[in-house]
């Protein structure tokens, strides 16, 4: 597939309003392309380069880009800035000044034939992420010029729309299991699960598409690749998670830990957080207690990590120091002492465990774990019993309480009513970060004020909901700056646009109606619980939640 003809069809992906009509373009398009493009074209076209589970990134700032193209064009950062200020997107930027332009040529990089294939693109994002040492940026940058003097117009607007991860035609890791459905005839929600069990949508679609339904439906856990994690939705209440699950329910701690899932195999461990990211050398104390503990040949377990001192669960946010400060990981190591809790077996020993009722599953866990501590559970069909679980669990420091209904399988990504959380406070909101204000006087140094927005998914876009300079810390405002720096996409005035991939847990007093945001609703008195590093912006919360919880706000009130 050559690249000219994928960015023709992201421009008519973008001009199609209807969900069933892209998905089936990109289905007919699926039929078409050569099996070893699907990939790519998978990634490529939902502004990802890799796998989530791949531990590769790009590190590509805007700094080089923008350099990239004033030296490319001619033109100042300045003239920039004002062309992206009348557009409001880098690829139509692009597009603009190379149609008006002519740019500056460089010796070719993929070959000497004019029409560059999208595996062409693929393999020099990939090569591109391999590259580091202290003459990175250099190298990168030298590369990816030669590669935008030899594009068209708009294979420029796509490629810089994939690079920041941007793609506005509203086709989403949804839209395209759609399409793999239909191009194949499987059923959407056993691409689904695959692809949550995989981790790999584009394996997933070359396997349908060459292998067929029974490859699907025979899809296996692999060691050492991350399954995405079951999800949980909110309880107001004990007597929710009784009216959902029956009146017999497993209740276990809800620990304000990092979820961990653990992969064994022989005498090798490793752990990886629920976004996927490996994380084992943050804790080489647990993987040692797992390795003295469960004999088994190959288990994928889940479990928290919590810090603990004195008896007593350390705030998260402490915790994820061990995993993000590196440079200091042999001092927080001493400072931070971890334990683990395991809560759930999904892989035991060629066996695939998650279609078994959840009952069943920690009746085998409770078996292989050793001296390793369960997250402790109750099964009660008693509300007061419940209830005074729930108040040892917030005594203990805890969170609240998760309710698993006793025969509900594993659901691999699913955030379903089969696990119901319940916690003490008002609910929160995982917001993600798209921008952000330089502070005044002694915040001046530091990104500190930033707009959050929520996922409208009717829109395909992101909304905004509400700013807030509050909850951070000294050390969280230097750490988070540092980090939104390397996700800039422009920077207009003391306005810095990022990339949507930083979450942060709001808290709030209410949720307004607010024309002053796109979402039409607005946080009152919003401020940062903390940085959920651990999260991926498809955690983040969506604008169908933020209504349910300004619409509950008014269901006790008097109606006028």
């Amino acid at each position: 597939m050559l690249f000219r003809d994928f960015c023709e069809l992201c421009e008519q992906l973008e001009k199609i309003s209807e969900r069933n009509k892209k998905i089936s373009l990109i289905a007919n398009k699926l039929r078409e392309i050569k099996i070893n493009a699907v990939p790519p074209f998978i990634f490529l076209i939902t502004g990802k380069i890799f796998p989530d589970f791949e531990q590769k990134t790009l590190e590509i700032s805007w700094a080089t880009i923008s350099h990239i193209i004033t030296n490319m064009f001619k033109i100042s950062k300045k003239d920039l800035v004002e062309i992206l200020k009348k557009t409001g997107d880098i690829g139509d930027t692009i597009k603009h000044l190379a149609e008006t332009k002519k740019p500056k040529k460089q010796l070719t990089l993929l070959s000497t034939k004019s029409d560059i294939s999208l595996i062409d693109i693929y393999e020099t994002l990939n090569k591109l992420a391999t590259i580091s040492g202290s003459d990175a940026r250099t190298r990168k940058e030298a590369i990816l010029s030669t590669l935008m003097s030899q594009l068209q117009p708009i294979e420029l607007k796509i490629l810089l729309r994939i690079l920041f991860a941007d793609m506005r035609h509203g086709v989403n890791m949804g839209i395209m299991e759609e399409a793999i459905a239909k191009a194949t005839g499987i059923p959407k929600d056993l691409i689904s699960r695959a692809h949550m069990i995989l981790s790999d949508l584009g394996e997933v679609a070359q396997k349908a598409l060459t292998e067929g339904l029974s490859a699907i439906k025979n899809v296996r856990i692999k060691i050492f690749r991350p399954i995405r994690p079951m999800l949980a939705q909110k309880a107001e209440n004990i007597q929710e998670a009784f009216k959902e699950h029956g009146w017999n329910t497993a209740f276990e701690y809800k620990l304000d830990g990092l979820r961990a899932q653990i992969h064994k195999k022989g005498k090798t461990i490793k752990i990886f957080s629920r976004r996927l990211t490996e994380v084992t050398g943050s804790f080489p104390e647990i993987v040692k207690k797992i390795g003295e503990n469960i004999n088994a040949k190959e288990i994928v377990v889940e479990g928290e990590i919590i810090g603990i001192k004195n008896g007593k669960p350390i705030p998260f946010q402490v915790l994820m120091r061990r995993v993000r400060r590196l440079d200091e990981f042999e001092e927080y190591k001493k400072r931070i002492p971890v334990d683990i809790f395991l809560f759930d077996i999904l892989y035991l020993d060629g066996q695939m465990l998650i279609d078994m009722p959840y009952v069943e599953r920690r009746k085998i866990l409770e078996h292989v774990a050793g001296k390793i501590s369960l997250v402790p559970q109750i099964i009660t069909s008693k509300i007061e019993e419940a209830e005074a679980f729930f108040k040892d669990a917030i005594e203990s420091g805890h969170e609240g309480l998760m309710a698993k209904k006793p025969d509900s399988k594993y659901s691999p990504g699913i955030r379903g009513k089969k696990w119901l959380k319940i916690k003490k406070f008002l609910d929160t909101l995982d917001c993600v970060i798209i921008a952000a204000q330089w502070g005044y006087g002694r915040r001046k140094k530091w990104l500190s004020d930033y707009f959050l927005a929520v996922r409208d998914t009717s829109k395909n876009r992101w909304a905004t909901i509400g700013k807030t300079f509050k909850g951070l810390s000294d050390k969280e405002f230097e750490e988070i700056t540092k980090e939104l720096l390397k996700i800039k996409t422009m920077e207009i005035g003391r306005t810095v646009y990022v990339k949507p991939k930083i979450v942060v847990e709001v808290i709030y007093d209410e949720i307004q109606k607010s024309p002053k945001y796109e979402s039409g609703y607005a946080l009152r008195f919003a401020r940062i619980a903390r940085i959920r590093w651990d999260k991926t912006v498809d955690d983040a919360d969506t604008l169908d939640k933020v209504i349910r919880i300004y619409q509950s706000q008014f269901k006790f009130k008097a109606k006028i």
